[in-house]
Order: C-alpha cells, then sequence, then structure tokens
C-alpha cells in the first residue's frame, strides 16, 4: 500500500510540475481580508481557486503558461518549464545567435513555422504572459539591442489574457527603460522577423531537431522530479507540509520577503546607472499615503505587510508609528485592505530615484490608549468600543 501511495505522490508531483504555490507568500493567505485574486482573474483555464485558506492549482487543468506568477505581486507562484533561470539562459543564448536581438514566440505560431525559422535564435513559450520585467530589463543590462515579442492569434485564443499580461508588461518595461535612459527596443509584433528564417535545404532537419529538443527537455523536467521523488523515497524523507497559517513572529508581524523577481530587477536596474529624477506610474511600486486623522494607530498594514515596505517602530521616548519603502511595496494592497480605518492610499507613482536609495518615509502614530502587555487589555477597550462602564471580567 506504501508503494501505491509513494507512485500517486510522484504522480501528482509530475502533474503540478508547471506551476509551485508558496502559500505563505500569498497575499490572500496571509490574509484573508486581501481582496488580491489577480492569479485567477487571468487564468483562462480556470485551475486557480482559493478555498479554506490555501490557494490551489488543478494540474490536470493548467496548461503552464505562467502567466499567473507574472501578475502574482509577491511571486507566490512560481513558473517551471521553463523556470526564471532556464529562459533566461535562452534568452542569452538566442541573443548571441542574433547578434543582440531577443526573438520570444508564442509556441502555436512556432508550430505552425516548424521547420522555418532557426530553433538557435527563437525561444519558445507557452504563452507570451510568461514574459515579465525582471527578464526583459535584465537583457537590457546585458546589452541586448531589441527583444521581440511574436504573437500568434492572440485574439481568437482562449488564452488571451496572456497576451494583454504581455502588453502591460513590455509597457512598464520599456517605461523602466526610458527612465533610466536605455534604447532597448521592446517590439510586439505578429510575424517572426526575417532575421530568425532558416533556409530552405536546412528546414526539415531543422523541424526534426526542434521536436526532439523539446521532448528531450519534457523528459530531462519529468526525469529530475522522478529522481528526486525516488531519493527522498529510499531516504525515508517526508517533506513537512507547508503551514497553512502563517504565524505572527516576536515583532508583532507576519515573516517578511522579497520577491525573487523584484531582487533581480532591483539589481540589473541598478547596473544600467542613475534613473532620471521623475515619477513613474507602473504595475510594480506603489506610495503609501497614511492619513493621521483617520488612523487608530493598531499597525496592522505593518503586521499583514509581505515585505517589510510598511515596519512598525517604537521609540525609546514611547512614540509608535511605522515606516514606509516604496522599493519593497509590490502593490499586494494587503494595507488598504486590512486598514478598518480607511486611514490608507496607494498610489501608483514613485520617484525613480526612491528605487535605488532606499528612501523611507516615516509616519507617527497617536500612542495607544490601551497597549498591548496589559494584562486588562481586552477589558479596557471592549469599555471603550461599547461606550459602556458596566463591563467586567472574570
Amino acid at each position: 500500500m506504501a508503494h501505491v501511495t509513494n507512485f500517486l505522490g510522484l504522480l501528482e508531483q509530475l502533474q503540478s510540475a508547471d506551476i509551485t504555490v508558496h502559500q505563505g507568500r500569498c497575499a490572500v493567505v496571509r490574509n484573508r481580508n486581501a481582496t488580491c485574486m489577480k492569479c485567477a482573474e487571468v487564468c483562462t483555464s480556470g485551475c486557480i481557486s482559493y478555498d479554506d485558506n490555501e490557494l490551489t492549482i488543478e494540474p490536470e487543468r493548467c496548461i503552464g503558461c505562467g502567466t499567473c506568477a507574472t501578475v502574482c505581486p509577491t511571486c507566490a507562484l512560481e513558473a517551471h518549464r521553463p523556470n526564471d533561470a532556464e529562459l533566461l539562459q535562452s534568452c542569452r543564448a538566442a541573443c548571441e545567435a542574433a547578434d543582440g536581438e531577443v526573438v520570444v514566440a508564442c509556441e502555436q505560431l512556432l508550430a505552425a513555422a516548424d521547420g522555418l525559422y532557426d530553433p538557435a535564435k527563437v525561444v519558445g513559450v507557452t504563452c507570451l504572459g510568461r514574459v515579465e520585467e525582471s527578464l526583459l530589463v535584465t537583457l537590457a543590462a546585458l546589452g541586448a539591442r531589441r527583444v521581440v515579442l511574436v504573437q500568434a492569434r492572440c485574439a481568437e485564443c482562449e488564452h488571451a489574457s496572456g497576451f494583454e499580461t504581455a502588453r502591460l508588461v513590455r509597457d512598464t518595461a520599456l517605461a523602466l527603460l526610458e527612465t533610466w535612459n536605455n534604447d532597448m527596443r521592446i517590439d510586439l509584433v505578429e510575424k517572426l522577423p526575417s532575421a530568425v528564417r532558416r533556409s530552405g535545404d536546412e528546414g526539415y532537419d531543422a523541424s526534426r531537431r526542434s521536436f526532439f529538443s523539446s521532448v528531450k527537455d519534457e523528459a530531462k523536467s519529468a526525469a529530475a522530479v522522478t529522481a528526486d521523488y525516488a531519493v527522498k523515497d529510499a531516504l525515508g524523507v517526508e517533506e513537512p507540509p507547508e503551514p497553512k497559517f502563517v504565524k505572527v513572529g516576536k515583532d508583532g508581524t507576519l515573516p517578511h520577503f522579497i520577491p525573487d523577481r523584484r531582487g533581480r530587477l532591483l539589481a540589473a536596474l541598478d547596473a544600467l546607472g542613475q534613473p532620471q529624477d521623475v515619477l513613474i506610474d507602473t504595475r510594480l511600486w506603489g506610495h503609501v499615503i497614511i492619513d493621521p486623522e483617520k488612523c487608530s494607530s493598531c499597525q496592522m498594514c505593518a503586521t499583514f505587510c509581505p515585505t517589510g515596505a510598511i515596519a512598525k517602530y517604537a521609540g525609546e521616548d514611547g512614540s509608535i508609528g511605522v515606516t514606509h519603502r516604496p522599493v519593497d511595496c509590490v502593490k499586494c494592497r494587503c494595507c488598504t485592505d486590512i486598514c478598518a480605518q480607511g486611514a490608507l492610499e496607494l498610489s501608483d507613482e514613485v520617484f525613480a530615484v526612491d528605487l535605488l536609495s532606499g528612501a523611507q518615509e516615516r509616519y507617527p502614530m497617536k500612542p495607544l490608549k490601551n497597549p498591548p502587555g496589559n494584562p486588562h487589555q481586552i477589558w479596557h477597550s471592549m469599555k471603550d468600543l461599547l461606550n459602556c462602564d458596566q463591563v467586567y471580567e472574570r
């Protein structure tokens, strides 16, 4: 029976090899009051759902396009086949083969043009929604002259939301490159550029090589999962399940993390040099504004902020408040969703120079009337809430 269970576990891992869900990073898992469901909104196969404080993906329905991972602000979804490192490596190889030009194309289009293009100069993805800003800006930092995103019949495709995401990513990346004074072009086109066409006498062999290369990649991915599972099974190693609920730390906040893609994007921007001192409006960063008149000093915004963009502070003189670093904000809107007083606003505009300088703002807050640590805190708080002295504790 154990072998049957192990085999079923292996099948589950093979089926879910396209996307990994990191529950502790998901805004909705961390805060059930959060409204972010961007992943489900762009998933046209309907394989993503949230139930009982868990984000789940039905592997049999997932096509592995990776669009959900692109729109996720906290990188709670991680795309595979290819993963980010493999996709970057493929783009670098294509860039070198095509003299500084990177061509990324939808696999549907490549299947229709099989044998007519040089596979060394083209990178195939299930959907253009797989492409995101850290990849594009990194290619610019590495010296690419142009990135060409080749669409198929996206308007007629059932996964058209991937193209809309790709267009948004293209616009965001271009805005960043312009601000950082980089002239790499990013074009969305409907046909493969002539530079990647293969001469007719090589077409058939190229087609066969492309097919076997695809099969080899699929086999390699499956073999890696199988080998990893076999070793752990032989050693009797069981991976502990990811905790269903994220626990608050000693500082009274949930664990913080900076999404991997955000780190790579900032590293690439830093490599491009200093930006213009202007405000930029993108899907990536936000600027939190707190109204002190509405704020109740609960600091719940800092408690639930996944990246630590909003952090608590307490002075030796008894002063309290939060600090805000726009560079770490991922616009998950956990802060605005959790604030019962509506004291927070999230502006789409941030200063480009603040993203590299790590500038932060300080928002002092009124001292709490019933601070935590007092054994009668709940009693006093309920008296204030009910505006009644006849509240008793036992």
